[in-house]
């Protein structure tokens, strides 16, 4: 197991600026793994294993601490088409990480991240998130219990899948609480009980010249529990066969008034195959059928294929390579979008060029299909067309380890994105600046 910091630091320079879709999957586990795991350490840090910070350690405590300031250009700040407002932007991130190694493997971390935005040009888009994290694994024998909370203060973009569109940013927090636990059998099977939490609530957008103020947007507060069931089959050492089962309830906490309630239930049913062996090439793949009945007859079903894939290969240790792909039905957003399918693929390498310089590039595509409400709802404000909302990108950064408490940081991205119901329109991104790590 790594420090934590280290896999969020590289993370952080693979993350493109202007990436869309659903934004919070990139904090939790995949489908099918337990909570509170650790992740593994990339190829590149170890490659550059001379460069990397040492932290603090006390006793069985490592404690790292480490922050970002970067300058740059942002091409438009709004993310809409119609009128592109350019601005400076001014980027200041902090990050602090405990990790707890104890006896026979067992740990526990904590983990918390502030993310201050400003643009001087546009002071309407400042915004300020963060979060943090707890979690730890307990192995009783061969079984392991995990469990973890993880809180979100973020902001919602006009062109993120299912967003409303509006001038201001939309603040919003969810709280996620997940515990699972592995049994393992004197055989080759294992199974994963799972239960996940999440508690939805968003803020007001910031008010602007419109005319009319910004509509309260309570009425998407929600909470969505997941009870997942995944049986292992071990084929050969940390590969195994994957059966997963998962219940999901979406509650509302409130109703838009005249609109019919947006509650649900669903089910997802999948299979495939987790790769964790020891070699240049690692995969993991789980496809099935999910299915989300609304409570209102209005909006019926939607059904779709579920999918979640990634392939890492790392050639040398020097260079490695990881392709993502997800598609599925995402929640309710807001009164004209029930739900809808959606589908990501990225692709990222990253290359050290020395001990103390890395090259990264990353790609990513996605689709958001928004399927046709009743016809009986035409006319009205709730209706929903047809419709499909896309994005691509690219970039590329570089990072030069001046030693194992400096280091400088370059990073352009762009990105021809849409919003609900609107066209194509770009957005650059220009990012330079400086890392201090304890």
């Amino acid at each position: 197991m790594s420090m934590l910091h280290r896999v969020l630091g590289i993370a952080a320079l693979l993350i493109p600026v202007a990436a869309q879709g659903q934004v919070v999957d990139q904090y939790f586990p995949a489908l099918g793994t337990g909570a509170g795991e650790l992740s593994e350490e990339p190829a590149q840090i170890r490659a550059t294993q001379s460069y990397q910070p040492l932290g603090a350690r006390w006793g069985p405590l490592s404690i790292q601490a480490d922050g970002t300031e970067t300058i740059g250009y942002a091409s438009n700040v709004d993310l809409l088409p119609q009128v592109r407002h350019s601005s400076a932007s001014i980027e200041t991130q902090g990050h602090l990480g405990v990790v707890a190694m104890f006896e026979h493997d067992n740990q526990a971390h904590a983990d918390i991240s502030v993310d201050d935005t400003r643009y001087p040009s546009r002071s309407l888009q400042n915004r300020t998130t963060w979060n943090a994290s707890i979690g730890a694994t307990h192995h009783f024998g061969r079984d392991v219990l995990g469990a973890a909370f993880t809180h979100l203060s973020l902001v919602q973009t006009p062109t993120e899948s299912g967003a409303l569109i509006l001038v201001g940013r939309i603040p919003y927090n969810l709280d996620d609480g997940r515990v699972s636990y592995l049994l393992q059998t004197r055989g080759r099977l294992s199974f994963i009980p799972e239960l996940n939490v999440q508690h939805y609530y968003f803020g007001n957008p910031p008010v602007t010249d419109s005319a009319s103020p910004p509509q309260s947007q309570g009425y998407r507060n929600r909470v969505i529990v997941n009870e997942g069931f995944t049986a292992r089959y071990e084929l050969l050492k940390n590969s195994h066969l994957l059966f997963i089962a998962r219940g999901t309830e979406i509650q509302y906490e409130q109703s838009n008034p005249g609109y019919p309630a947006r509650n649900s239930n669903g089910f997802s049913v999948l299979g495939g195959f987790d790769s964790n062996e020891a070699s240049p090439i690692t995969f993991r793949a789980v496809v099935g059928y999910q299915l989300r009945n609304y409570s209102a007859q209005l909006y019926g079903r939607i059904t779709s294929p579920i999918a979640e894939a990634s392939l890492r290969w790392a050639p040398t240790r020097l260079t490695s390579a990881v392709i993502s792909v997800t598609h599925g039905i995402e929640d309710s957003a807001f009164e004209s979008v029930v739900g809808y399918t959606n589908t990501q693929a990225r692709v990222t390498v990253t290359h050290a060029f020395s001990r103390n310089i890395v090259f990264g590039v990353h790609g990513e595509v996605s689709s958001a299909a928004y399927p046709a409400t009743s016809s009986a709802l035409v006319g009205t404000p709730i209706y929903q067309p047809a419709h499909d909302q896309n994005m691509y990108g690219f970039g590329i950064n570089g990072t030069i380890y001046l030693n194992r408490h400096i280091s400088l940081t370059l990073s352009y991205d762009y990105s021809s994105q849409s919003a609900y119901l609107g066209p194509m329109f770009p957005v650059h991104y220009i990012m330079g600046g400086v890392h201090f790590a304890l």
